[in-house]
Order: C-alpha cells, then structure tokens, then sequence
C-alpha cells in the first residue's frame, strides 16, 4: 500500500478535486465514498463545477437504507455534488424504496455492468471499517457484488464487497483527523485484524492519503 501523507486536510482536498475534476471528464466508472472529508470536497466541486464526459458513471460504495429524504442516507447528501455538475442520469443509485436484499440485488445488477472502474474513493471509520462491511467475514466476500447488512448503528445497509474491489483499477482511501491515528497504525501493522486490512490485502493499487503524520 503506497501512503500519501499531506501537510494538513486542506492540501488533501485540494489534490483530491483536482484527481476528480480529470477523472471526471473522461468516460469511465468512478466509485465515491461517503463521510465528512469526502463531502466537504463533493460540495466543494458542485460550487465551482467541471464538465462530466457522457460516458462517466458514477456510483457509492454504500448506502444505508434510510428514504432519499434523510441526511442518513448517502445520496441525499450527494445530491448538491449531482445537481452542481449535472449528472444525475450518470448516478447508479441504490433503491432504497426496496426492501434491503431486494435492493442490494438491483445494485448488484448495475455493478455487473461495469467490468473495470477506473478509479474508487473509500474511507475508513476508527472500528476499521470500509464501505459498508464491518466484520472480517463481510470483508472476504468473494463470490458477489454486492450485499446487504445489519449495520451496527442499528440500520439496514447496502454495499459493494470486497470482490468487487477487484474490478477497481485504483483505490484510494481517504482516512483524515487524529482520531484515526490508532486505527491507520492498526492497518498498516496488522491489517489482517480489521475489515479494511482484510478486503484490501490482496488489491494491486491502493494508496492511502492522509493527514496525519506516519512514523516510520
């Protein structure tokens, strides 16, 4: 795993929004993940937007199952980054008017779709999750696309697995602020012991950009 330590948060979006804005003018598959960093920079690009090749698709890594209307769903707070840069119709979108399965099927079906995706965006909680899998055996899925989940919040989730990992050409995890110290030095001397570590092992192209400060 390559590690990108920035001097502070704001040299970290503002190289971020620049990887986005070439990314997102060419055609392709480009996966975004949630969380406060991402949508700082996500709001950040929808006020100052770039054009959207045609053939750029766009999707989430994850998506609780909460109406489109609540700030608990993902897409809702994505909805200034699709509307800025008018690309609605270039959004795979996790129906969450579907029960959680029949939901996690229908993403599913989108994702299959795409056979490479050129760039993927993750990040990481301090529990050592990624996307939407919290357990060591969400993280060695290998035989689909997508899955549903009890998330430990209490709420129903949709996800990519960590088989479709194998379809993204590139993957960076966005992991910023102090509080993750413990759980960046976690996965990077035993990555085996979280969700993270464990999908992302055997990944060819990951880097990791943070920051904080990694000791050697």
């Amino acid at each position: 795993m390559k590690i990108r330590t920035f001097e502070n948060t704001e040299n970290l979006i503002l190289q971020t929004l620049e990887l986005l804005r070439t990314t997102l003018g060419s055609p392709g598959n480009l996966m975004l993940s949630g969380g406060s960093t991402p949508y700082v920079i996500y709001n950040r690009l929808a006020a100052d937007p770039c054009p959207v090749h045609p053939l750029r698709n766009l999707f989430l890594s994850d998506e609780r199952m909460q109406p489109f209307s609540s700030p608990k769903n993902n897409a809702h707070n994505l909805l200034p980054l699709l509307q800025g840069l008018n690309c609605h119709g270039n959004f795979l979108q996790v129906d969450t008017k579907l029960s959680a399965r029949a939901a996690a099927n229908h993403f599913e079906e989108g994702l299959e779709r795409m056979q490479t995706v050129d760039l993927g965006f993750l990040g990481m909680g301090t529990d050592g999750h990624t996307a939407g899998f919290f357990t060591p055996e969400q993280a060695r899925i290998k035989d689909q696309l997508a899955l549903h989940t009890q998330r430990p919040d209490g709420m129903e989730g949709v996800s990519v697995t960590p088989a479709f990992f194998q379809r993204v050409e590139k993957i960076i995890l966005l992991v910023t602020g102090e509080s993750k110290r413990e759980i960046i030095n976690t996965l990077l001397n035993n990555p085996q012991t979280i969700p993270a570590g464990i999908a992302l092992s055997n990944h060819p192209n990951v880097e990791l950009w943070t920051d904080i400060p990694i000791a050697d």
